[in-house]
């Protein structure tokens, strides 16, 4: 078995150690549902049910020392894939070793249903079979030439490689002339000419073979010899399967050479003592193994020795070790071998999917005919449309699926992904999108695999505006566009290692897979930190400071504070046991991957220890109506500007847009170290989809006067329940708006980058919507967007006087009354008391906060 197929056995037999059935048996019964064997995929297909928690043996019913499984179910069903078992069982038997239950069923071959014609061994009972004649081999013809000054030489005649299908070979009778010995390797002395040898052989039940011939060609003996050179190979590490307490291994004389004829003989030593031939097969435990190699050459001269190391290392038993076995890496399919499990989870999340429920957005509802809500499937369900980047809906798809953890294939939406069978090849092809190496490698990039086609840019006028009078500049090869199939839209990406990859990894792929990691800080960020289209441009409070910050920086995922990665706060796993979903959502983002809302109190219960109903300055109590972001994070985008502001109308050439093949971006305004805008949020928000009408979106007046429309706007009030007053980015842009539907049009992202015009982009988006030529104007959009990374030490938490006015010696952060809605309802005194200085205020503002614990906020 070679070292490839023996890898792909065991990643399936690892995997199978996983994997669960979903049928059930009852307590008293055993069955074997299948038994087969595929010819074309070399594999044995075995599928037992017996009840969970019972221990099944499966073995060769006609050889017991073939075990082919024995384990405990986790499950109510065994299922087993084997590939290249050592023999193809006529006939298996399964034992439930729990009851004693032996059941026995023929294996049956895929293409001609009945038992396979290699199937090992046959049944005791059945008739001896009639005695097939051996095949004789008398070997290779051979050309020798004699040691200097020697008129002959002695050769050795090889009919070793004679066979006898059902038996053994009993004797050897050679014919020639001088004739050799009736031996299966007979030596002769032959002068120079050519000599022809005959050889029959007869097997151990009488049956002669048919005769074969060699010819042996002995020419003149050089003036001088030269000895041969021994080559006993290169150094071999390998790794026992699951399972396995040895490995066969072929040691290779090939390389050895004489300068002045041939090698003629080989002579291995160690232990075992393999054959002397060119390429001798030995089984190998674990441990480090000597063997040494003599070469003789046609004029009998003997080489030096060489050595060659052959180390067995035990079958892996850490991730590290079992990573460090891959030999090949062909793409995602070579993680999913062994992690069909977590590949199963990670399809229907919204990192792969990059849809999902949308439980926490209340203007898009899920419903049970629609579950993903809008989905994997292009044009159902509702689609986004942000002010950064318009939508991915109306540009190639490889614009945006850089850092999806899709392999370039669109995703199945999930609920038709789960009505596959498991097993399919449809469901491994599904599964084989997902590129494990996204999340699993820090320095993992990748690249559109290709064909591409030419890239068409608007050149760069000298005012530094597009100039559309002269011819545009055309990109090829890999600096141009990967050619998507017009109907899945699909592409392929590979491992950026090679040199007209741009950005390119710093090592191989092959290596990127054998050191695979759990996630980082670096892996998460190389995708969060850029979105938007740059280093902390989208999420003011996550940038590449983030992988190692200070203090100030964020104290959660400093080195010098918790030192936590993203996933220790944002991983979840499901009740069924579902991984690879996080928790957490962004007001302004529309799915979320679980059904819960993640926030400070999911770690942090009162975490000053001082709550009062009555006592004003109790940070607790403050707590349940303010955030704790709010007081620490004082500030945002503290390392890496952000940006507060994009207008696609002012473009402007960057070189190193598109990943350095150069395009047109829109004018940028950034900035650090803000101070937030401060709202209520209840967890829930309104975010705009493509297609909704401008109606009923809310809008907000910017500080000239103007309008913009709210694409992501948080919802809660002082008195809506849950809600708490949050930090929060804001950010502005502009769009097209089609009058007709008074809908706002997505407009080609993609198209913008090669002509810098937003009057084209919006008009792509428009003719892809079918509605080329129809009137449209722009519009100012703006979004929220809560801060919830950059936590400061306790001592840098903002104080009282930042939002009581009472208390600041300077401008507050917020007005609690015209900006909160803390002023008091009107009357609310007056309707039942006289003034503050009277008894009877005094005694019921006494007997509504001391004794009844009412909050203020209710009045």
């Amino acid at each position: 078995m070679n070292r490839w197929y023996r890898f792909k056995l065991v990643a399936v037999l690892v995997g199978l150690l996983f994997a669960g059935g979903a049928a059930t048996a009852t307590a008293d019964e055993l069955k074997i549902e299948k038994a087969e064997w595929s010819g074309e995929r070399q594999r044995l297909d075995i599928k037992v049910k017996a009840k969970k928690g019972q221990t099944v043996k499966v073995e060769n019913a006609y050889d017991a020392g073939q075990v082919l499984a024995f384990k405990e179910l986790r499950e109510d069903e065994l299922t087993l894939r084997l590939y290249m078992p050592g023999q193809i069982p006529c006939r298996i038997k399964v034992t439930n070793e729990t009851t004693g239950l032996v059941k026995e069923r023929d294996v049956e071959d895929k293409e001609t249903e009945r038992q396979p014609a290699s199937c090992a061994p046959t049944d005791p009972t059945d008739p001896p079979a009639e005695n097939k004649p051996p095949v004789a081999k008398a070997g290779p013809d051979q050309t020798l030439t004699p040691a200097a000054g020697q008129a002959s030489v002695a050769v050795a005649l090889d009919g070793s490689g004679s066979s006898d299908s059902d038996g053994s070979i009993a004797l050897y009778d050679w014919s020639g002339s001088p004739t050799p010995s009736d031996v299966a390797k007979p030596t002769v002395t032959l002068g120079v000419g050519t000599h022809n040898f005959s050889l029959k052989v007869t097997d151990d039940k009488g049956a002669m073979s048919g005769t074969d011939s060699v010819t042996i060609t002995v020419n003149s003996a050089p003036a001088v010899n030269q000895p041969p050179v021994a080559n006993a190979g290169l150094d071999q590490t390998l790794t026992l399967g699951f399972g396995e307490t040895q490995i066969a291994v072929m040691l290779d004389g090939n390389d050895s050479t004489d300068p002045d004829g041939t090698v003629a003989g080989y002579v291995w030593t160690g232990s075992p003592d393999p054959e002397d031939i060119a390429t001798p097969v030995i089984n190998l435990g674990v441990g480090s193994h000597l063997f040494t190699l003599q070469v003789t050459d046609n004029q009998s001269a003997d080489s030096g020795f060489d050595t060659v190391q052959i180390t067995v290392n035990p079958f892996p038993t850490t991730a590290e070790e079992a990573h460090a076995t891959i030999l090949v890496y062909e793409g995602p399919s070579t993680c999913v071998a062994c992690h069909n499990d977590e590949a199963v989870d990670m399809h229907g999340s919204v990192h792969y999917q990059q849809t999902g429920p949308t439980d926490f957005v209340t203007n898009i509802v899920s419903t049970p005919e629609n579950p993903d809500a809008l989905a994997g499937k292009r044009g159902n369900g509702e689609i986004g449309i942000n002010t950064y980047c318009g939508t991915p809906e109306n540009s190639p798809r490889f614009t945006c699926a850089g850092c999806h953890v899709g392999n370039g294939r669109f995703p199945m939406a999930q609920s038709e992904f789960e009505l596959l069978d498991p097993a399919s090849d449809e469901a491994h092809t599904q599964l084989a999108n997902i590129d494990c190496l996204t999340c699993h490698q820090d320095l993992y990039k990748r690249f559109p695999e290709g064909p591409f086609e030419s890239l068409f840019l608007v050149p760069e006028g000298t005012d530094g505006l597009p100039d559309n009078s002269v011819p545009m500049v055309e990109l090829t090869g890999p600096a141009g566009v990967p050619v998507v199939d017009p109907v899945s839209l699909d592409f392929l990406f590979e491992p950026a290692d090679g040199e007209s990859m741009v950005p390119s990894m710093t090592i191989s792929r092959h290596e990127a897979a054998r050191t695979v990691h759990k996630t980082t800080r670096q892996t998460c960020l190389s995708c969060h930190a850029g979105a938007g289209g740059g280093d902390g441009v989208k999420r003011g409070d996550m940038s590449s400071a983030l992988v190692d910050p200070d203090l100030h920086t964020d104290m959660h995922m400093s080195a010098a504070g918790e030192s936590l990665t993203c996933s220790d706060c944002h991983n979840k796993t499901l009740p069924d046991g579902t991984t690879h979903r996080v928790r957490g959502r962004g007001l302004d983002l529309r799915p979320n991957d679980v059904a819960e809302r993640f926030t400070c109190e999911s770690c942090h219960d009162q975490p000053h220890g001082d709550y009062s109903n009555v006592i004003g300055d109790s940070r607790d109590k403050h707590a349940t109506r303010v955030s704790c972001q709010t007081c620490h994070i004082p500030t945002y985008a503290k390392v890496v500007p952000t940006e507060v502001s994009r207008d696609w109308t002012h473009p402007h050439f960057s070189a190193a847009a598109c990943n350095g093949r150069g395009g047109w971006l829109p004018e940028e305004i950034k900035a650090g170290d803000l101070i937030p805008t401060y709202a209520w949020f209840d967890g829930t928000s309104e975010v705009y989809f493509k297609g909704e009408p401008l109606d009923d979106v809310p809008q907000v007046i910017l500080d000239d006067g103007s309008h913009a429309y709210v694409l992501g706007q948080p919802n809660g009030e002082v008195n809506t329940a849950d809600a708490k007053i949050y930090p929060m980015k804001e950010h502005l842009s502009v769009a097209g708006r089609h009058l007709a539907s008074n809908a706002l049009i997505a407009h080609s992202t993609f198209d913008f980058f090669r002509t810098g015009s937003f009057a084209t982009a919006v008009e792509s988006g428009l003719a892809q919507e079918g509605r080329a030529g129809d009137s449209y104007d722009l519009v100012q959009t703006h979004t929220y967007q809560t801060i919830n990374h950059g936590v400061e030490e306790a001592g840098n938490a903002l104080e009282c006087g930042a939002c009581h006015s009472s208390l600041a010696g300077g401008p507050v952060r917020m007005d609690l009354e015209a900006d909160m809605g803390y002023s008091p309802k009107p009357g609310v005194c007056n309707d039942c008391h006289e003034t503050k200085s009277s008894k009877g205020f005094v005694d019921n503002h006494k007997k509504h906060v001391e004794s009844k614990r009412y909050d203020c906020a209710l009045c």
